[in-house]
């Protein structure tokens, strides 16, 4: 009989040392959007509320996404139409990222002040990429892709907002993110052009 009870207790023992290293490991890189997310659950009671403070969650981690990609093109693309991109990107998603900020502080939302794990994983991707061709076309889709869901993000958020700061923000920086789109469709096509030839 003792032997059973001890054999359980070190089984026991030896589960929750596992879940506790389990939980350190999981608490060393939270990822930033989540740990924004649940502190304005916590504090948020309405639903329109809750919807305008996720918005502006994941428009500041993708923000800061944005802006390192592009900073990280500037130094590492090859054709100049790109590099010239980058830099408009980089510079209007860091003017952005900071009125975010501001009005999140003003509404007493948490917003993240570094990027989601997935988009720190996705700029270490962009290390591996072969200069020219490869960095250059998958930059772009990138752009592309993270402009088309900003711009989803912002247009829900125009409509669905009761708040008249929000909608402001969200109304002011369309045009922007839309002029954005436009231009990296057409780097894309000049570079698909080059890369051809």
């Amino acid at each position: 009989m003792k032997k059973v009870s001890i054999l359980s207790m070190a089984l026991f023992t030896g589960a929750f040392a596992f879940l506790a290293c389990n939980n350190t490991q999981s608490a060393k890189n939270p990822d930033s959007e989540k740990v924004a997310s649940e502190a304005n659950d916590q504090k948020i009671e309405t639903n329109t509320f809750e919807k305008d403070a996720d918005a502006l969650v994941k428009l500041a981690s993708q923000g800061h996404y944005l802006s390192a990609a592009a900073n990280y093109a500037i130094n590492n693309a090859n054709q100049k139409q790109v590099k010239t991109l980058a830099n408009t990107i980089a510079a209007d998603h860091h003017s952005m990222t900071s009125e975010i900020s501001a009005l999140a502080s003003k509404k007493n939302y948490q917003i993240p002040d570094s990027m989601s794990n997935e988009y720190v994983s996705d700029v270490a991707y962009m290390k591996n990429w072969k200069k020219g061709k490869e960095f250059d076309t998958k930059f772009v889709n990138r752009i592309i892709n993270e402009h088309e869901k900003a711009i989803n993000i912002l247009e829900n958020c125009a409509i669905d907002t009761k708040d008249a700061d929000m909608k402001t923000l969200c109304e002011k920086h369309l045009p922007g993110l839309r002029s954005h789109l436009e231009e990296s469709r057409k780097v894309k096509e000049e570079i698909e052009s080059v890369y051809k030839s």
